[in-house]
């Protein structure tokens, strides 16, 4: 029997019976996608365990031995744990008192209704948190943890996935939370002012850690969350088109696009970015100072972002070789300063390649070695909503880069590194990484080209299928050449520039495509398509004869293209 939730109940009607009624409140929340909270090690002493009460008994053969057990085993023989998931009071309690440090106008009140502990002196508060539970029993489920930020952008080998499990598993979850104001102390006035703190917080910051990557987004129907102060927010509109993206299991029907994967992307563009203009280790404390850091020292970043699933979300194609369609929106939180930071290197990735597995490749059907067809790549549709400078109504527009315009691509490039200068300026040092062997984005070390794609758009976006089945007419000119395996254009499967997914060592590609609908502006060329190839150089430019040289010569000789920004 799951009696958990009769605790609020239970403690409701009995202020009710002392006439004080007004000292507890109460509501729903609802928890969208996966939360970490007060974790706890499991037995093999590693795997880290959200908060979670025994329902069940853990046998011997699920893990009882100290054992270490990799992500795939876990998936067979313990996919959920036999304990129910909620969340602590403490963890409620903490991130109130978290979102009020923010706000230098309520701390003084928050540490006279919360509490406080300066050294060895301790106020106590005049709220109680109580531990919140899901509605329904909601076992922990298997999560995996898979960072891919130095095999991305460094092209160092590949990390070892670590399991951990979480209090819930993707689908909405709805739990109660509630506070009482201790009788004599608290006033009903205090309950109310508190709730409030309670209601803002969860639905702004989240709950548990790893918030900042999308973990432990709360909503409820009636609350609107503000934004801290001197901070800022920007909404994305987004349809992603994609092979297919995954979490613990990558088999199929398991499919998901989660906001780590998008928190990956965003974070591995601006270290790019950064790498550009500031030494490896300056980027690197940057990047922390921006997304939060581990090791070597615990940072808390400034960026976070949450993901909000719309009424498309995992659909398949209706035809074969299947792909995957995700609608929704992004929201990126940043302070006022840094946020115009960001939205520049979110421009350039988004008009450079897709999110998540198969980003560096537009959406196009492959032929496998077996004769058979898969779909590869993605597709991203990103839209804003701006206000028409002449009607002052506001429009959804492409927020993608122009593919025919250089000249849009190197302002915005000159825009970021002049708010990058007056940020960080005594971190710049452009050009120090110019020799890396890694992907760095900047004039000198990388190039972008535009060339023509297919003739026709193989995808029907609105019904979700394909317009055209045979694989070579799904790519366009820059696909044509990055596919090409005989000497001296040894491109495909090369780890040096096409990369290879392959069984044994994988090694990502050094060029990344994508695809826009939009007509080749030479109507002699007439493709209603065109790709945008952007090749990292990674150290390769002085390097007459290296590979990653002779494919920069090819895309500069291509008919039909447009050079927009770099080598």
């Amino acid at each position: 029997m799951y009696t958990q939730t009769l605790l609020a109940d239970l403690l409701a009607e009995q202020h009710q019976q002392r006439g004080q009624a007004d000292l507890l409140k109460k509501g729903l929340f609802t928890l969208n996608g996966r939360a970490k909270v007060g974790s706890f090690p499991h037995p093999d002493v590693e795997t880290l365990v959200s908060a979670g009460e025994p329902c069940g008994s853990w046998k011997s053969s699920q893990g009882r031995p100290e054992d270490k057990r990799n992500v795939g085993e876990n998936l067979q023989r313990l996919p959920t744990l036999p304990l129910n998931g909620y969340i602590p009071g403490s963890s409620i309690r903490g991130l109130v008192r978290s979102w009020a440090k923010q706000h230098p106008d309520i701390y003084p009140q928050m540490v006279a209704l919360l509490g406080e502990q300066t050294g060895d002196e301790i106020k106590a508060g005049k709220i109680e948190f109580l531990d919140a539970w899901p509605q329904q029993p909601t076992r922990l489920t298997l999560d995996i943890v898979n960072p891919q930020e130095n095999f991305q952008v460094l092209h160092q080998g590949q990390s070892t996935p670590l399991s951990h499990y979480t209090f819930g598993d993707g689908e909405p979850i709805q739990f109660e939370v509630a506070i009482r104001g201790i009788p004599n102390r608290a006033t009903p006035e205090d309950v109310v002012t508190v709730w409030g703190w309670v209601e803002q917080a969860l639905t702004l910051s989240g709950v548990g850690s790893r918030t900042a990557s999308g973990y432990g987004v709360v909503e409820r129907h009636d609350v609107t969350p503000k934004s801290l102060p001197n901070y800022a927010k920007k909404v994305l509109s987004f349809d992603l088109f994609s092979q297919g993206c995954y979490g613990v299991s990558t088999q199929r029907g398991t499919e998901e696009l989660r906001p780590s994967h998008w928190r990956g992307w965003l974070r591995s563009w601006t270290l790019r970015f950064l790498l550009g203009v500031m030494s490896q280790q300056n980027a690197q404390r940057t990047l922390a100072e921006l997304f939060g850091s581990i090791e070597p020292e615990t940072i808390k970043g400034c960026v976070s972002i949450k993901v909000k699933p719309g009424n498309v979300w995992g659909d398949r194609s209706s035809d074969q070789p299947r792909f995957f369609r995700w609608s929704g929106k992004l929201e990126i939180h940043a302070p006022k300063d840094v946020l115009p930071i960001i939205l520049p290197i979110v421009r350039v990735a988004a008009s450079v390649g897709g999110v998540g597995r198969g980003w560096r490749r537009p959406l196009h059907i492959f032929t496998m070695n077996n004769g058979r067809t898969a779909a590869r790549g993605s597709f991203l549709k990103l839209t804003h909503r701006r206000r028409d400078p002449n009607s002052t109504q506001w429009r959804t527009v492409n927020y993608l880069l122009p593919p025919h315009r250089p000249q849009t691509w190197q302002n915005l490039y000159q825009s970021w590194l002049d708010k990058v200068q007056e940020k960080w300026g005594d971190r710049l040092q452009i050009g120090v990484n110019d020799n890396l062997e890694g992907e760095v984005f900047s004039p000198t070390t990388c190039a972008i080209y535009m060339l023509p794609g297919p003739d026709d758009e193989p995808v029907d976006f609105q019904e979700l299928e394909w317009q055209e089945d045979r694989a070579t007419e799904t790519r366009g000119d820059a696909m044509y050449l990055v596919y090409l395996e005989r000497q001296p254009r040894n491109y495909k499967r090369n780890p040096a520039l096409g990369g290879n997914a392959g069984r044994g060592s994988a090694h990502c590609s050094w060029v990344s495509i994508r695809r826009y609908g939009f007509r080749h502006p030479d109507d002699e060329i007439g493709t209603d398509c065109t790709e945008i190839a952007c090749l990292f150089l990674g150290g390769a430019q002085t390097q007459n004869n290296h590979v990653r040289s002779r494919f920069l010569r090819d895309l500069q000789r291509s008919e039909g293209r447009i050079h927009l920004f770099g080598q």
